[in-house]
């Protein structure tokens, strides 16, 4: 996959991990490459080669253990060529492989190149990620990217899968049942602030904050460039819980007043719940934007350090559309019919 991916122009740098990461991972390693057709034509293999090498070439393997009293005791063996030989040795130095001399020079290469410092599972299946840089349009990149993977894939073997993991937003072309999660989320609160109101224009009020709140993850993605994954969507839903609990304590407050002072302006019964309430919303704000901070110290990982930014970015607008919007949908309409009810 990577000399493929390395076959287009627009394609600079192939990295392969363990995991997909935000930044660049300079560990390298000395390897071998094995040159596959002269290989096949002395029908030798790779543990072939490696089982000549290695008595010879071999530090610190572990031999077998001695049990005693008080535990155990691992021995290791070391060749005593091991120190003496060096990487000329190593390439130029002829072996004896069935029955045939040869020279590792004329059956692979030496290189050093970026690799994984381990490989990881992940649902019983061990796993190699490829990250690239690619000069060009994020569509035509996705569209060379879905080539190379259909072509790979007719000549994995059985057993090996290929598939994108890549940044940008994909949750499946034809999945989107996630803009469906946000409608029920919004209509459960809806329904939820309607009972406990005893109203709909206040659920209402209450409901039109949240895409304020949006506006600010929209602006955090855009002004620092990030790319909007799960982690994104994922803010999306907890600022729908974080911005409207802020609104329901104000207007719960604003109608027990309310309902204890009939007498008093409804301009003013909110002022009073502002503020009582003000300074529990802000110490809510601050300590939860404080609780993810750490999520964008250190790398950037794909769906904590998006999750992050935009739920900060989010609650921050959210308080001007608590500030602004608010008392604007809330209150307005009980102060239109008050002047209405004194002009009769």
């Amino acid at each position: 996959m990577k000399k493929l991916l390395l076959s287009h122009r627009r394609i600079k740098e192939v990295t392969v991990s363990s995991e997909f990461s935000w930044w660049k991972d300079d560990y390298t390693e000395f390897y071998l490459e094995f040159d596959k057709r002269r290989m096949a034509e002395e029908n030798l293999t790779a543990y072939d080669l490696f089982a000549v090498l290695r008595p010879v070439f071999m530090r610190d393997q572990l031999a077998g253990s001695i049990l005693y009293d008080n535990g155990v005791e691992y021995l290791r063996l070391s060749s005593a060529q091991s120190r003496d030989y060096d990487v000329w040795a190593f390439m130029s130095v002829p072996f004896l492989v069935k029955g045939k001399q040869y020279k590792l020079s004329d059956l692979a290469v030496l290189a050093k190149g970026q690799a994984p410092k381990q490989v990881a599972k992940e649902n019983q299946q061990y796993r190699l990620c490829l990250q690239y840089e690619y000069i060009g349009s994020s569509e035509q990149g996705k569209k060379l990217l879905e080539k190379d993977i259909d072509t790979l894939r007719k000549r994995l073997p059985m057993g090996y899968t290929v598939e994108s993991d890549s940044a940008y937003w994909s949750w499946g072309k034809e999945d989107h049942s996630q803009y469906f999660l946000l409608l029920i989320v919004i209509s459960i609160i809806f329904f939820i602030s309607a009972i406990l109101f005893n109203s709909l224009s206040q659920p209402l009020a209450i409901i039109f904050v949240i895409p304020v709140s949006y506006i600010g993850v929209f602006l955090t993605f855009y002004l620092f460039g990030l790319n909007f994954d799960q982690g994104g969507f994922a803010s999306f839903v907890l600022l729908c819980g974080i911005t409207v609990n802020a609104s329901i304590y104000i207007l719960n407050e604003y109608n027990a007043i309310r309902r204890n002072f009939p007498g008093l302006s409804p301009l003013r019964a909110y002022t009073k719940a502002w503020n009582v309430k003000v300074i529990p919303i802000f110490l809510t704000v601050m300590s939860t934007i404080l609780g993810f901070v750490p999520f964008m110290i250190g790398e950037k990982t794909p769906f904590w350090f998006p999750l992050a930014a935009g739920t900060i970015g989010g609650l921050v607008m959210s308080v001007i559309g608590i500030f602004i919007y608010l008392p604007v949908l809330s209150v307005s309409g009980t102060i239109r019919k008050t002047i209405r009810r004194q002009r009769k």
